[in-house]
């Protein structure tokens, strides 16, 4: 123990922090927290880096930053991306991996997480809450310029953020029953205040690059103008774009964060992952956006590739509707579906080791709320045998099962079909492509879905970005009549658990409620989550400094080529 930080942590402690600095600093001392769970919640409350690094040091448990590798100053990044958009590239309408990868390499957030789950500074400098998590205060970063030259200050923020928790916004994941029109007010110009609808402990992981959609724009944006122009705050501005070809990015002159290394990126849409493969092996693009072991086997061995790997929470969901008139709406088939999958097997098979097993929650086993003392569902055939049974089906039935076709999700999918066979169900795979699978109108109102084969399913198949904290899933995914809701499963009793566990403070208590939302999840088995996949992309040893990110996003403002 470090008595010296010890005595300066204690000084901080006395005469700056409040009741949630210090129940953090408490629960990191008594061995609750470990270093990477005090890390993710220092910055989330915005810690500075000297009380950090005093906690740190005062409890033996050093503060280390990797150097990264750095390039020459100049060059073209190609990036190959798949898929492409399937939509515009309006940022608050965002739902798709090509638009938000697109629009993420122009635009910046409020924060932005990390690869180690914590959140750090990009347009606000700090971020601090009230004593029960229902009022955060963001201030923001000086001398910021929009790429059209205005200049960056809170009515930005407060009127980005309008179109953020709108009717029609992609980010009600993220902020319905969190955050109303009316809660964002600017206090001066370089400050916002967010009152929540709700107690939220980890609202800045709702304000970072994890809810893609919310890139900071002018305050007079009009909207559909994103791709026509340049008009965001990062590194590069966007100044052409095809879609279903390609987009070009120009380095930015005015960025804040001084002069990007590289003069631009060039990106390049694809339909097919073999197409994207051969492009990278031949020379043609240095950096694919995205891959999955399953299907990039090539790349994992090849000396002249390097693989950007990044364990986190990114997600296959299979959503079973539980109210139809059909074999689903019992719960007991829904478990006997669950129990045929042999989960370490098809994590082996598609990604070797770059993945983690599910046990049908969101919570993720990278993350610290999650309670790892709920037993783990395993493949039990008999016991799946006799749940169908005393469900009526005991020779199994026919039930269509709607698949995303992207990365490895049609072969997960061909492994689920051959797993139900042994209990006599047949899932009747239908592959959609992107465009086709989130066609057509989606949520419009509480429990109204529209008719988008994503949401009105009996069995679907959906890809999931990773995210620093569960609360997306929960609150747009799981909650009652949420807006990304496959299964539309109603339990107002677990509705209520998970507000519990949205506004816990206190990791004990977060672990607590994170148990109850799991246990009833394997009992009622709305949805079933096999794995949790790292985030990986691929590049030729010529790129330089990319840290790449779990939630998808291509983040290429430190980025260089040798």
């Amino acid at each position: 123990m470090n008595f010296e930080e010890m005595r300066r942590l204690d000084e901080y402690r006395l005469g700056q922090a409040g009741e949630l600095e210090n129940d953090l600093i408490d629960e990191f001392a008594s061995g609750e927290l470990d270093r990477r769970g005090f890390l993710q919640k220092a910055t989330v409350l915005g810690l500075s880096m000297g009380v950090v690094g005093s906690a740190l040091a005062a409890y033996d448990a050093p503060l280390a930053f990797a150097a990264q590798s750095r390039g020459q100053v100049g060059g073209r990044l190609r990036l190959a991306v798949l898929p492409p958009p399937a939509k515009d590239l309006e940022p608050y309408k965002l739902a798709d991996t090509g638009g938000l990868v697109t629009d993420g390499i122009a635009g910046e957030f409020l924060n932005r997480s990390t690869k180690n789950l914590t959140v750090v500074p990009e347009l606000a400098l700090s971020w601090t809450p009230n004593a029960t998590a229902t009022v955060w205060t963001y201030k923001l970063r000086p001398n910021v310029k929009f790429q059209s030259g205005q200049s960056f200050g809170a009515e930005d923020v407060v009127a980005s953020y309008e179109r953020l928790v709108s009717a029609d916004s992609g980010a009600l994941s993220a902020y319905k029953g969190v955050l109303s029109s009316g809660g964002i007010k600017a206090v001066d110009n370089l400050t916002v205040r967010f009152t929540l609808d709700a107690a939220t402990a980890s609202f800045p992981y709702l304000t970072c690059s994890s809810t893609y959609q919310a890139i900071i724009l002018p305050k007079d944006y009009k909207v559909g103008t994103f791709d026509k122009t340049p008009q965001a705050t990062g590194a590069f501005r966007l100044v052409s774009y095809t879609p279903g070809v390609g987009a070009k990015f120009d380095r930015n002159p005015t960025w804040w964060g001084g002069k990007a290394l590289l003069d631009g990126v060039d990106i390049t849409y694809y339909s097919d992952v073999a197409a994207q493969i051969s492009a990278l092996l031949g020379g043609q693009v240095d950096m694919l956006n995205e891959v999955q072991f399953a299907n990039a086997r090539a790349l994992f061995n090849n000396s002249n590739v390097q693989i950007f790997a990044v364990r986190g929470a990114q997600n296959r969901t299979v959503g079973l509707r539980g109210n139809l008139n059909n074999p689903l709406k019992d719960r007991r088939v829904r478990q006997a579906i669950a129990l045929t999958i042999d989960r370490p097997a098809t994590v082996k098979t598609l990604f070797n080791r770059y993945a983690d097993v599910g046990n049908d929650s969101p919570f993720a086993p990278v993350y610290p709320s999650t309670n790892k003392r709920v037993p783990q569902r395993t493949k039990n055939i008999p016991l799946a045998k006799k749940l169908l049974a005393q469900a009526g089906y005991p020779r199994g039935f026919k039930v269509p099962f709607i698949v995303q076709k992207n990365g490895e999700m049609p072969q997960l999918a061909q492994i689920m079909q051959r797993s139900a066979k042994a209990i006599g169900i047949n899932l009747a795979l239908q592959l959609q492509t992107d465009a086709q699978f989130f066609a057509g109108t989606q949520w419009s109102a509480p429990c109204t879905y529209g008719n988008t084969p994503w949401l009105n399913g009996p069995m679907t198949l959906t890809g999931w970005g990773g995210r620093s904290v569960p609360n997306v899933y929960l609150s747009s995914e799981i909650k009652s009549c949420s807006v990304w809701n496959e299964a539309q499963y109603k339990n107002k009793a677990l509705d209520k658990i998970i507000d519990r566990y949205l506004g816990a403070i206190a990791l004990s208590d977060q672990r607590r409620y994170a148990g109850s939302i799991q246990r009833t999840l394997l009992k009622d088995t709305p949805f079933i989550f096999p794995y949790f996949f790292n985030s990986l992309a691929a590049g030729s040893k010529r790129v330089r400094g990319y840290n790449h990110d779990a939630s998808a996003l291509v983040y290429l403002s430190r980025t260089s080529l040798a």
